[in-house]
């Protein structure tokens, strides 16, 4: 389940889709979250009409129709094809017409499309039929149609659409250029338990503070900032009370010619000075490469600047976003015991030990996945248990060549997983690591593997052949169960296998393997009637065995 903000971001018009239909339960769910949508005078003036194949057609004709009578240039046929095609079509209708009730249908539709986001769908908000109001009032017996809601897996591979920023349609407030979606991205340190550095700086200078946030957070760095302040509110009690906990091990204070004028920042500073004895706990970053004793600072906010011992080395910064070395403030974090072993990276979710990075979850949403090769120079030697689980929005994933181990499910149930790049130095392929992938038609397995794990592809329905390299000698327990569109598999090198290996593959018919294999049963083939061979001490003749 997203977070709101998360769908407000992700949510785009979807206009294409793959055929697989929605279940029932999650369309009770979309139009629940549009039920419960404010409406004027809380007259739910909607009602839902869940279509069928023959009502999507007919509108589509309809449509069809009119662009053919009108020689119409607008995109009433594209809309045609795309309810015609749409696996789900949701008709939301309008029980009166006055004015406020729009404004109450748009707010419903808008509740749709945030559920259809969290549920992992596409939708599309379908207005084109005002063309053909007149023939829909007959085909929805007279009550009116506000619009179409389409709904369904997403199978579009355009981006979203840029939006305007908010400083140009936004008058009577002063708007800080900040980048709002990266802040509300980064969670604030526990402050509980784990040592972190307070971030202290003005507003003004958000843009520049919030991308180094980013970026630290990559290192692994534990920090805390208030987002909230982005926003020009003052919480300076609060913001004391952080630093006086016993795990605050120091401040980040940016220097710039913003903060030095403000209150806050100074107050933080100079209880900051009373907390930490030892003053190489503040560490300054000073904007635009400018010693603090160039600025000009208000007298009464003097003393607590004071506080920065002047023999401390500033670290200089960019005036630039995103353009700044932060392996100095890295340097300075670890010194202070503020570095995790464990963070975010782009879009994954990793740890750190002796022997590299391990990632831990995919916490992304692209189509197509190139896994990170390293995290601040470390570099990236596994993909951990069930990082991908689940996920049937990635259609492609490159794993990248430090890869060594790929453990336990950490594929599982990727149904919308067609193509996945596997490096060649790969020498580990955990349990399961591909079961249910369901779109996965082949996979070229690397030569550094010498075991084909217990149900590596199991019911990967899709997978057509698969050649098995000769590093592999062994065979676990149902590795193609249920594979029932696999035709080839080359595996002469398999010293070894257990039951069940090639159960349900139904379609399997040419099977290259070693005479001398051990492990076979004498059932081992029952399921694949087209399989003649002999090896392991049996002869099979269309999938049934007798010992040699």
């Amino acid at each position: 389940m997203l977070y709101l903000d998360d769908a407000i971001i992700e949510r785009r018009s979807v206009r294409r889709f793959k055929i697989t239909p929605v279940d029932n339960d999650k369309i009770l769910k979309i139009l629940d979250a549009g039920r419960l949508a404010p409406s004027a005078k809380n007259r739910q003036p909607w009602r839902f009409n869940v279509l069928s194949t023959q009502q999507k057609n007919r509108i589509a004709e309809l449509l069809d129709i009119f662009v053919e009578n009108n020689a119409s240039h607008g995109t009433e046929k594209a809309t045609a094809q795309i309810i015609r095609s749409a696996p789900n079509v949701i008709a939301v209708m309008l029980t009166s017409t006055t004015r406020s009730d729009y404004i109450s249908i748009g707010a419903c539709l808008e509740n749709m499309s945030l559920k259809a986001v969290d549920l992992g769908l596409g939708s599309l908000i379908v207005c084109d039929t005002q063309s053909i109001e007149h023939e829909l009032s007959e085909l929805f017996d007279d009550n009116k149609l506000a619009a179409l809601f389409v709904v369904g897996y997403d199978d579009d591979i355009q981006t979203k659409r840029n939006k305007k920023e908010l400083s140009e349609i936004v008058n009577g407030i002063d708007i800080i250029s900040t980048n709002i979606s990266a802040i509300d991205s980064l969670p604030e340190a526990n402050v509980d338990d784990e040592p972190f550095i307070f971030i202290s700086y003005s507003h003004r200078d958000a843009d520049i503070v919030i991308s180094d946030i980013v970026e630290l957070k990559k290192f692994g760095v534990r920090l805390w900032y208030d987002s909230s302040i982005c926003y020009g509110d003052i919480w300076d009690e609060k913001a004391l009370s952080i630093i006086s906990k016993p795990n605050c091990q120091g401040i980040l204070l940016y220097v710039s010619s913003n903060s030095v004028q403000s209150a806050s920042v100074a107050k933080e500073l100079k209880h900051a000075n009373n907390r930490f004895v030892d003053k190489s706990q503040i560490i300054s970053i000073h904007i635009g490469d400018k010693p603090l004793s160039e600025y000009s600072i208000p007298n009464e906010l003097s003393s607590s600047f004071s506080a920065i011992p002047e023999e401390k080395k500033y670290i200089p910064r960019s005036v630039t976003p995103h353009v700044f070395n932060l392996q100095p403030i890295v340097s300075e974090a670890e010194r202070l015991g503020a570095v995790s072993a464990s963070g975010v990276y782009d879009e994954f979710s990793y740890e750190v030990s002796n022997d590299g990075v391990r990632i831990t979850r995919y916490i992304g949403c692209s189509h197509t996945v190139e896994i990170i090769s390293n995290v601040a120079g470390i570099p990236v030697v596994s993909i951990g248990k069930n990082v991908f689980r689940g996920n049937n929005n990635v259609y492609k994933i490159v794993v990248p060549t430090s890869v060594k181990r790929i453990e336990e499910g950490a594929f599982f149930d990727m149904t919308g997983l067609q193509e996945i790049d596997l490096p060649q130095n790969l020498d580990y392929l955990g349990v399961a690591a591909f079961r249910g992938c369901v779109s996965l038609k082949t996979v070229k397995l690397p030569n550094g593997i010498t075991k084909l794990s217990e149900a590596l592809f199991r019911d990967c329905t899709a997978l057509v052949e698969c050649d098995v390299p000769n590093t592999v000698v062994e065979f676990g327990e149902a590795v193609f169960r249920n594979c029932s569109s696999l035709r080839r598999v080359n595996m002469p090198t398999v010293k070894k296998m257990t039951e069940g290996g090639f159960y349900g593959c139904t379609e399997l018919c040419e099977l290259t393997i070693d005479p001398e294999i051990q492990g076979l049963e004498i059932q081992s083939f029952d399921t694949c009637p087209h399989i003649n061979v002999t090896a392991g001490g049996f002869v099979y003749i269309n999938g049934k065995g007798n010992r040699v």
